[in-house]
């Protein structure tokens, strides 16, 4: 019997590679714009955390021992909550048919909303599990997103989007996000980077060899004569960094940015309930 799960997935998976219309359709019709922000990003706020291997600590504050990476957000944020699924597939990479990274890396979602997720598209796993399916995420290249994302609990019928915290997994060709430059403003300022991050250029270094844009899922950077940065449309995800042969892209840290980034997190969905 077909259920609601199958219809989402399928409607999802028909749709998906329209979603830079229907984004762009946010800046160009009030009504469409308020329409999608009511069912679908009502009280989102979602961070994107960079990877592990882009970050260089900011050496200007005194450090203190063992600072933490900004994976470290999730790993708390995990060992605290009573419920945990993981899907079985990423549903952005399974709908664009994506052949350059893993579709079994799916989202991670805590919280008691995920008691009500289907097992159609996952199980609930133990924190043990969890913490390794990060870990394999990360040596698989992709990028963290965690926040209160609500058209996930609209599309897995998981209950109040206040019960349920998302943690995505994304690639650069085929992230929901990738959408965000088309977004109307007031969408598009749910997703921002992590707390006490930032990127710095040094222009000095660069070869404009063109790997940063190529790496880029905002349309953030491009190059031609020169190294242009768009802060605005910038994510601080790190792949740009992380790919510079050159280090003429640093991301840079403060040491208490993985606090900060908690304090946002733990208030947006009670994961221990």
């Amino acid at each position: 019997m077909i259920d609601f799960t199958d219809i989402s997935v399928e409607i999802i998976r028909r749709t998906f590679r329209s979603r830079f219309k229907l984004a762009s359709l946010t800046e160009r019709s009030v009504i469409f714009r308020n329409l999608v922000r009511r069912l679908f990003f009502e009280g989102d706020d979602i961070q994107v955390i960079p990877r592990n291997s882009s970050i260089e600590i900011n050496q200007r504050i005194q450090l203190p021992e063992n600072v933490a990476l900004p994976s470290e957000v999730l790993r708390r944020m995990i060992l605290r909550s009573r419920y945990i699924f993981r899907m079985d597939f990423c549903i952005c990479r399974a709908s664009s048919g994506c052949s350059s990274y893993p579709h079994d890396l799916g989202c991670l979602f805590l919280g008691p909303g995920a008691l009500r997720i289907s097992e159609k598209v996952g199980r609930l796993i133990s924190a043990e599990e969890a913490l390794e399916h990060i870990e394999r995420c990360q040596e698989a290249g992709l990028v963290h997103i965690i926040g209160r994302n609500k058209i996930d609990s609209v599309w897995l019928n998981s209950g109040p989007h206040d019960e349920l915290l998302s943690v995505c997994s994304c690639c650069e060709c085929c992230c929901l996000w990738k959408m965000t430059p088309l977004l109307s403003e007031d969408i598009a300022s749910s997703i921002t980077p992590m707390e006490g991050v930032e990127l710095k250029r040094e222009e000095s270094s660069c070869v404009l060899c063109g790997r940063c844009e190529e790496a880029c899922f905002t349309g953030a950077i491009g190059v031609g004569k020169e190294l242009v940065h768009d802060a605005r449309k910038c994510l601080i995800c790190g792949r740009c960094a992380e790919r510079c042969p050159e280090g003429a892209i640093k991301i840079i840290m403060d040491p208490d940015a993985v606090d900060e980034a908690i304090k946002r997190v733990e208030v947006l969905v009670d994961v221990e309930s």
